[in-house]
């Protein structure tokens, strides 16, 4: 493998991304987040959890006085205007962290495969991040299922699946799509298929 190779990893709510996340790291790539950074960053940024908070209100915080994570997806998803102001504060520290985690990797291993997972890859204009798009997708009556299992109504999953860019104006960006409805070991041959497609590509060989 020639250099750096970085897999922008997208798709909508539910579709499984963290699930390939996984089988990609089986094959020796490194993973990194954006949510689990956001999620950091909520917790122990002080100015980023102020700003949220002076945006959005005290009605976000739990008991101990940490940002909700429900109350707040609940408050933005379905409201485009919330969300983009969400996303305003949260985005650009997020993708300084992954810009700083990208070149730790290439210092440690000038060959590694990296994978950001990124939600919002394509909405947010970060592909030339990456060096190829994998977008995952999964039917809509799967995502309901799998948001119903995290304790969602099927109204508020509705919601959250129809308040993101449809796969169908994603797919145009996307190099490989992985189809994840059906069994695990149909998603594993996929991804499978798309690392030996990108190492091959990067060695400048079929594999």
């Amino acid at each position: 493998m020639k250099k750096n190779l970085v897999i922008g990893l997208t798709g909508g709510i539910a579709c499984g991304k963290n699930t390939v996340a996984e089988m990609f790291q089986s094959f020796s790539a490194y993973v990194i987040d954006a949510d689990l950074i956001a999620h950091q960053l909520l917790k122990d940024d002080p100015s980023v959890k102020q700003e949220i908070v002076t945006t959005f209100g005290e009605s976000i915080l739990g008991y101990e006085g940490e940002i909700d994570r429900g109350k707040l997806g609940g408050m933005v998803f379905g409201r485009p205007d919330l969300l983009w102001a969400l996303n305003e504060i949260v985005h650009p520290p997020v993708v300084e962290t992954m810009s700083a985690e990208i070149e730790r990797h290439r210092r440690s291993d000038e060959h590694a495969a990296i994978v950001i997972n990124v939600p919002l890859l394509i909405e947010a204009n970060l592909t030339y991040m990456v060096d190829s798009v994998v977008l995952v997708y999964a039917d809509e009556d799967v995502q309901i299922r799998r948001l119903a299992q995290r304790g969602l109504s099927m109204a508020d999953a509705q919601k959250r699946i129809r308040s993101q860019m449809p796969f169908s104006e994603k797919a145009p960006f996307a190099d490989f799509i992985i189809y994840n409805s059906g069994h695990r070991s149909d998603t594993a041959e996929q991804v499978k298929q798309v690392w030996e497609a990108l190492v091959g590509k990067r060695c400048g060989r079929d594999l």
